[in-house]
């Protein structure tokens, strides 16, 4: 069947040599006496899986849980014993395996997937699939060699699972990846299950195995040491932890079916375990959020130089809800003589939700049953958690929530669908009308791009009549012809030229490479406007590739009723006689507006690569709040800059039409600070 596993008797093993001279006689001499020994890595390893199962390998560092993997999806040859996997397998293995540092993630995932058997059909099919689940950005297009640790992973496993193997396999290789990455990778993971796939994943995480696998498999000194239930199995893991060889591990099946894994040298034993409501009565059931008491009998059977108990509660699939021990807690005793006797309460608040606990219990020397384990019993006591007097909720754990619900007075209200707040956005591409939703607002995009501008009309072609447009229009200094250079990255083109010095030698600049030109027909901001009767403009966004400035001095007495300015500017040229940031501060200025926020500042280095922390850099927004970061290699380039008119801040009547007008704007800029300011600066009519 399609997705079955068949291991049998499955052996690795390498040479070792004594020598380098015993190597080449080895390698010289074929056939004669043999030079070398075995060292096993794995031996007569024997398992099978079901098609559609999930299985976890678990074990110590060095028990051949890599070498397992490599072997099934035939990444080495085994030295004895046979795999039968039937089905396309995908697998995540080892970071950059079957990758190659030159080539781009995008040619890294085209060559992975031919590997994989797919077609250039399929292969188009998928890429767009992949770059949008690896979430990398325009790092699909950069080299291998400058991704992260966590970036390799993002890509590896959109490769592996873009389409549903039969069969996926993956290494501890996701547990480099972010908190976020994480989450999705394992949801994800989990519908490829649902969907029928065989699973076989690799992870020291007890909640990952638990959360995707019914059956675990425990490798020790390369062969199994345990099959079954994941709970069970990671039991007799941490057993193996600990370092003391004269220790013993012991499982049993309670009443209930559940294994039970005792361990340790037995120098201390908890002899029994019991529960007990407030009043000292003995139970088995108890209410959400009753008081309760869990008491240790525990005998010494040895002089100890140190006693910890530790007590934790696990809900029934073996998740550790809480846990601490008397060394966090600050009441270790430092010793204990042979034929003491102890008695351990533990009390706290049973707030749990509906279901059942069990009370897991060890006895240490200090805080890690790593380097001591005295006692370690896993299902002490099982008790049951029912829910009587408080709300339903779902969830392991209690919590009371208070929830205040407060009616606030309607916001002002914003200016009159006849006396709309204009907005225009230069360099529109990337969607610009999202902000600007209502009747408050009429939005005018630009972009020189037609086939860009049909599609953002398509995009909000739902939107009310008479709110959104799109102009394919080339704003300028002055009206008239232009050429048009177009670039790698359509969104990267410009009315000036590209340096062709820079993007040559700087990898993250090869989108701006100079592709081609066309002549077009250039306007300025100030006769569109007289042409088709709009006479104010509130807020303006620049991003056009170097031409911001221009497009400003051709905007005319519009300046005078602007309140912000959200521009690209920059601090070294990327385009040929591109201004800087100076001189659109400078010009802004004498026109009345004040820088108010520096934003996204990027830096490009000639490698590619952003270099380790060099420096750190301080943002402080007053004396009481300063935060600190790292800084990195790679010059300065450009930032994302934010002016407002000075008399913004300026103190105005409650009741006038412009402090209104501001407030809607700024609002919907998500500028808060500004709306705070303006808030706290009305003064009576």
């Amino acid at each position: 069947m399609i997705g079955r596993i068949e291991v049998a008797g499955l052996g690795k093993a390498y040479k070792r040599f004594p020598n380098r001279w015993a190597r080449l006689a080895d390698w010289a001499l074929p056939g004669g006496r043999a030079r070398h020994e075995l060292d096993w890595v794995l031996r007569d390893v024997t398992f099978s899986v079901r098609p559609g199962e999930a299985v976890g390998i678990v074990g110590l560092n060095g028990a051949g849980k890599s070498t397992l993997l490599k072997m099934i999806v035939g990444a080495t040859r085994p030295t004895a014993g046979t795999i039968a996997a039937r089905g396309r397998i995908a697998a995540v293995l080892e970071l950059g395996l079957g990758f190659h540092p030159d080539f781009t993630g995008r040619q890294n995932a085209i060559l992975a997937a031919q590997l994989q058997g797919f077609g250039n059909e399929a292969i188009a099919r998928l890429l767009p699939e992949i770059e949008a689940f690896a979430e990398i950005g325009p790092y699909f297009d950069q080299p291998l060699r400058i991704y992260s640790t966590g970036m390799q992973m993002r890509l590896a496993f959109a490769v592996a699972t873009a389409e549903r193997p039969d069969i996926l396999i993956i290494d501890e290789a996701l547990s480099v990846g972010d908190a976020y990455f994480q989450h999705k990778s394992f949801d994800h993971i989990r519908r490829l299950g649902a969907e029928g796939a065989t699973l076989l994943l690799v992870s020291h995480d007890k909640h990952a195995i638990q959360s995707v696998c019914r059956r675990a498999i425990l490798l020790n000194g390369g062969t199994v040491a345990m099959e079954g239930e994941p709970e069970a199995v990671f039991d007799y893991y941490n057993a193996l932890l600990a370092e003391d060889k004269a220790g013993k591990i012991v499982q049993r099946s309670d009443q209930g079916g559940k294994i039970r894994t005792d361990s340790g040298t037995g120098e201390a034993r908890i002899e029994s375990i019991g529960l007990f409501d407030a009043a000292g009565r003995p139970v088995s059931v108890v209410a959400v959020g009753q008081a309760i008491e869990v008491r240790f009998a525990v005998g010494v059977h040895a002089d100890l130089d140190g006693l910890v108990l530790g007590c934790g509660i696990k809900d029934r699939l073996g998740q550790m809800m809480f846990g601490t021990n008397t060394f966090l807690t600050g009441q270790a005793l430092d010793s204990a003589r042979l034929g003491d006797q102890f008695v351990f309460r533990v009390r706290f608040d049973a707030n749990l939700g509906e279901g059942s606990y069990s009370v897991h219990a060890s006895l240490v020397r200090e805080n890690s049953h790593i380097e001591k384990n005295y006692h370690w019993v896993d299902h002490g006591h099982v008790f049951e958690v029912v829910n009587p007097t408080k709300p339903s909720f779902v969830g392991c754990n209690w919590t009371e929530m208070l929830f205040d619900i407060e009616r606030i007075s309607p916001p002002a209200p914003p200016p009159a669908r006849d006396d709309p707040l204009v907005v225009v956005d230069v360099g529109c591409r990337w969607g610009f009308a999202e902000r600007f939703t209502g009747g408050a607002f009429r939005v005018f995009g630009f972009d020189p791009d037609h086939e860009e501008c049909e599609r953002l009309r398509a995009r909000h072609a739902d939107a009310p009549a008479g709110t959104i447009h799109v102009e394919a229009v080339a704003l300028a200094r002055r009206a008239g012809p232009r050429r048009l250079y177009m670039t790698r990255e359509p969104a990267c083109g410009s009315l000036l030229e590209p340096d062709p010095d820079l993007t040559a030698a700087y990898p993250a600049l090869d989108c701006a490479r100079h592709v081609a030109s066309l002549e077009i027909e250039a306007v300025t901001l100030a006769g569109w406007a007289r042409d088709n009767g709009i006479g104010r403009i509130d807020h303006i966004k620049l991003d056009t590739q170097g031409t911001e400035l221009e497009i400003l001095e051709g905007a005319g007495d519009l300046l005078a009723g602007l309140r912000c300015v959200e521009i690209e500017v920059e601090f070294n040229p990327i385009y040929r006689d591109q201004p800087l940031f100076a001189d659109i501060d400078r010009f802004l200025r004498r026109r009345g507006f004040v820088l108010w926020k520096l934003s996204n500042l990027v830096h490009y280095s000639r490698d590619g690569a952003a270099t380790g922390a060099l420096d750190e850099n301080a943002v402080c927004y007053d004396d009481a709040h300063r935060f600190v970061h790292p800084t990195h290699g790679g010059q300065l380039y450009w930032a994302d800059a934010r002016f407002i008119k000075k008399d913004v801040l300026a103190p105005r009547p409650i009741g006038d039409p412009q402090r209104l007008r501001d407030e809607t704007l700024f609002s919907a800029l998500g500028m808060a600070d500004v709306v705070a300011h303006i808030a706290s600066h009305r003064v009576s009519p």
